[in-house]
Order: structure tokens, then C-alpha cells, then sequence
């Protein structure tokens, strides 16, 4: 008796506390901060439902299981088909980093919408505990119209900075990059004085392209961003130097700075996905029998592809710094079979304490690989996630942004904050987001004397215990007290 008046109870109560509806956007560096975002307003007291595709509910759920005890038994994880076959897409892909060619990224947008399509009616019939906020990713720009209907307020979530924000809302305004005649042509986006930034067109985010292949869908985004209620960033004021408020008086929206959510987590905590992974296992074995602040870390995020040619130019400066590196590979199963003999022959797959580039085939833990006191360096593609788990590791980076707002993320890292240096990549790396086809490449190699990877060639015996030659970042001390 008294456990149904206990449940009853909770059930009251549960009715009486704000309910949050969180849509991640597709794709994986998307999900992992808003569900982090998910499971901070449920230790705050609120209900959240959190939507989701089938394919992608069990990394969703691992997420929240990660916050422990602290409100998650207020989340609940709801799943909706997504209509991949229905638009011509492979049965199973339900983000986009698993689109397996630019020619069905059109598809793709378009299975989202028909996603909202599904999720309305859900949302309509959520009687008992009726939403009082909607907070969606950045490309379910249906979102804001059901969030009406429904009489509650829409907030947008793009997993950018906001720096990168506030770049694109200048571009947004004020056109520059139309007036350039050429895309290689620089041109001054001035934000945030006296910081300098200068961008080439080729270097935006897809939206300002001269050729987007989902030109109707970004405009949606657009009518989706003046649309909502405000802004949500993964980000805290001390980091970005006023341009959470430049947003806020650009935009005229709220601006809710709530990160680094990546530290609601401890990097000791069990992961699933670390307890059932050898690959994480021997990462971090590996990392126990090397110096303190000198490995290298390669990672260029959950879709960092690159064409196999330039793959090998990378792997071949790697296996030739003097520095051990941490090189994880994603895609290496669809590599041509040279390239997989070439790693086979030249890097570790095995963990050996010794060895010098231990590369790993897929996943890694991220997180505790960068709160790992052997990790002295990182060379990352700009992602905003991988940026601030960096920050907040104090381990300094090393700049190839690849594509989206990844250049304008590095004008944040190298110009404005000093924390890290630039490789020297001018154009980016084609494949599925940019629209092209996978083929250009950026030459990085051994051969270069100039900025890519200088500091990888410099002589160890020259630098302070021979550690990685970056200089320690100034302002990841403030991150752990902003989260």
C-alpha cells in the first residue's frame, strides 16, 4: 500500500515539474551534448523526454545511464521510426555522419522531415504531462511550428560556439562573401574586434557555399533560427570573450551559455561503451606506460573521413615525428587494400607499451584519452565537442578543421583564445557535408618545412623534459568552475 501511495505521489509530482521535450539533431557529435544538456535539466528538477530514431536510442540511453543517480529517472527515452528506406537511403541510416555519399544528403534532409512528421502527433498526445519547452537541434526546423501549435516556447540547439554563431549571423546580415570574386578570396568578418578574422568562402559552413546541395533545406534553418525563442551553446561566457552577449544583441534572442556539459561526466566514469570496447582498453594501457605530456592525440571526430591518399600523406608524418601518437582511424574498414597494408606494416593495432603510433580502428574514449596526463597535444578537425573536452583538459591543439563551421572555430582557438596552432589548411576536406566528392585532398606531408606539422619534426632533446613542443593552454582552469 505504501509503495502504490509512494508512486502515486511521484507520479504527482512529476506532473507538476516543467517538462522539456529535447530533439537531438541526427548526427553523433549532435547528440552527445544535448543529451548531456537532457540529463542537466533533469538533475535540476525537470522532465524531459528526449526524441529519437531507433538506431540511435541505444547511444542516447548509454548517455543518460552515464549521468548516475542525478535525475535521470525523470528522462525518458522515446523513439520514433525514421523513414530512411521511405527516401531512398540504406536501411539503419538515421544519422547523418553515416550517409554513405553526398548524393543522398538531399535524401536525408528529406527523411527528416517526414522524422517531424511523426513526432508531432506523439507530441499532441503527451495529455499528462503536456510540454512547456520544446529544444531542438539545429536542423528538425519543423520543431518551432509544433512548439507553437502547442502554445510553448522553442529553443535551438546548433552544437556550435558561440563565436562561430555570431560569424554566421554577420554572414547572415551583411552578405561579404558575396562580394568576393573568387572562393579563395579573403574576407574581413569583423566580430570581435580587435580580434582579425578572415575567412575565404570556400571556408564557411555549408549554408554559404556557392553551391549548396540542400540549398532549400538551409533556408528553412534560417526561417527556423528568427523563428525560435533562443539560443542554447554548449559554451560559458569566460571562454569566448563577450560573444555569447554580441549574439544576444545580434540576434535580439536569449542566449544560454551552458557548457562544458561534457564535464556533467567525469572521464572515470564507466561508459558502456569503454567497458565493452578492447580498443579503449588498450588505448588507455598504452597511454600508462608513456611520459607525462607526450603523446599526441589524432582525432578528427565521429565524421572525420578523409580520401585514402591523403590518409597515407597524414600517417606518414605521424610514424615519422618523434613524438608516441594516439591516431584514431574512423572509417578504416572501407580503406583500399594498400592503405590497410601500409597501417598493418607502419602502426600498432595491438597496444604494444613500446610501440610508437598505436592507431585505432574506430571508436575511442575521448574524453579520458584527453584527461590522460600522458597526452600532451591534439590534432583535431575543429568540432566544437572536441574543442571543449580539449579546453577542458588544459591540452593544447593542433588546428585541421575539415569542414561546417570547423574554420571558424579555429579563428577561435588559434587568433582569439591562443590555445592552440594551425596545420595551415586553407581549403577543406571534400566528403559528405561539404557536397563534394570525397576526392579533393589537403597535401600535409614530411615533405613540408613550413607551419603543417613543423612542431611535429622539431627534436625532442630541445624541449623542457621532452615534452610536446604547444604551448599549455591559459584558460582551461576556468572550465570546470563555468560548467
Amino acid at each position: 500500500m505504501d509503495s502504490h501511495r509512494n508512486e502515486s505521489q511521484r507520479e504527482s509530482e512529476m506532473v507538476t515539474k516543467p517538462h522539456f521535450v529535447v530533439i537531438p539533431w541526427l548526427a553523433t557529435s549532435h547528440m552527445i551534448p544535448i543529451v548531456d544538456i537532457a540529463c542537466l535539466l533533469a538533475a535540476h528538477g525537470a522532465v524531459v523526454t528526449i526524441i529519437t530514431t531507433p538506431a540511435s536510442a541505444r547511444l542516447v540511453q548509454s548517455r543518460v545511464d552515464r549521468a548516475g543517480d542525478q535525475g535521470t529517472s525523470r528522462i525518458t527515452v522515446t523513439t520514433i521510426p525514421f523513414p530512411a528506406t521511405e527516401a531512398g537511403l540504406p536501411e539503419g541510416c538515421e544519422r547523418v555522419d553515416h550517409v554513405p555519399s553526398p548524393d543522398m544528403v538531399p535524401s536525408f534532409f528529406d527523411a527528416a522531415m517526414q522524422f517531424g512528421d511523426a513526432v508531432a502527433p506523439h507530441c499532441r498526445l503527451m495529455s499528462q504531462r503536456r510540454p512547456n519547452c520544446f529544444v531542438a537541434g539545429i536542423s528538425h526546423t519543423w520543431a518551432h511550428v509544433l512548439a507553437r501549435e502547442l502554445g510553448t516556447p522553442c529553443f535551438i540547439f546548433h552544437g556550435f560556439c558561440a563565436f562561430s554563431l555570431l560569424c554566421c549571423e554577420y554572414l547572415n546580415t551583411h552578405k561579404p562573401h558575396e562580394a568576393v570574386a573568387s572562393p579563395d578570396e579573403l574576407f574581413d568578418v569583423p566580430v570581435l574586434p580587435p580580434f582579425e578574422c578572415r575567412l575565404t568562402r570556400r571556408q564557411l559552413p555549408l549554408q554559404f557555399l556557392p553551391s549548396c546541395p540542400i540549398e532549400d533545406r538551409m533556408r528553412e534553418l534560417r526561417e527556423f533560427e528568427l523563428a525560435v525563442d533562443g539560443i542554447v551553446v554548449n559554451s560559458f561566457e569566460e571562454l569566448e570573450r563577450d560573444s555569447a552577449a554580441r549574439l544576444a544583441a545580434a540576434t535580439g534572442k536569449k542566449v544560454f551559455a551552458v557548457g562544458p556539459v561534457s564535464l556533467s561526466h567525469s572521464p572515470t566514469v564507466h561508459d558502456p561503451r569503454a567497458a565493452a570496447s578492447d580498443d579503449a582498453k588498450r588505448c588507455m594501457a598504452w597511454l600508462e606506460a608513456k611520459e607525462a605530456r607526450s603523446v599526441l592525440y589524432v582525432s578528427f571526430g565521429s565524421a572525420g573521413r578523409m580520401p585514402p591518399a591523403q590518409l597515407m600523406q597524414l600517417g606518414m608524418a605521424l610514424v615519422s615525428c618523434p613524438w608516441p601518437v594516439l591516431w584514431v582511424i574512423k572509417g578504416a574498414g572501407s580503406l583500399p587494400d594498400d592503405v590497410k597494408e601500409w597501417l598493418r606494416e607502419n602502426t600498432d593495432a595491438d597496444g604494444v607499451a613500446d610501440s610508437q603510433c598505436l592507431a585505432v580502428r574506430g571508436w575511442a574514449p575521448q574524453v579520458a584519452i584527453l584527461s590522460h596526463p600522458a597526452v600532451g597535444g591534439f590534432v583535431t578537425h575543429c568540432g566544437w565537442g572536441s574543442t571543449l573536452e580539449s579546453i577542458a583538459a588544459g591540452v593544447p591543439m593542433a588546428a585541421w578543421p575539415f569542414s561546417a563551421e570547423q574554420f571558424l572555430n579555429e579563428k577561435l582557438i588559434v587568433d582569439v583564445l591562443g590555445i592552440g596552432v594551425s596545420i595551415g589548411v586553407t581549403k577543406p576536406t571534400g566528403g559528405v557535408l561539404t557536397g563534394g566528392s570525397g576526392e579533393e585532398k589537403v597535401d600535409v606531408g614530411t615533405e613540408q618545412k613550413g607551419p603543417p606539422f613543423s612542431f611535429l619534426h622539431c627534436n625532442r632533446e630541445h624541449t623542457p623534459t621532452g615534452r610536446m613542443p604547444l604551448p599549455p593552454p591559459p584558460i582551461h582552469s576556468v572550465a570546470p568552475r563555468a560548467s
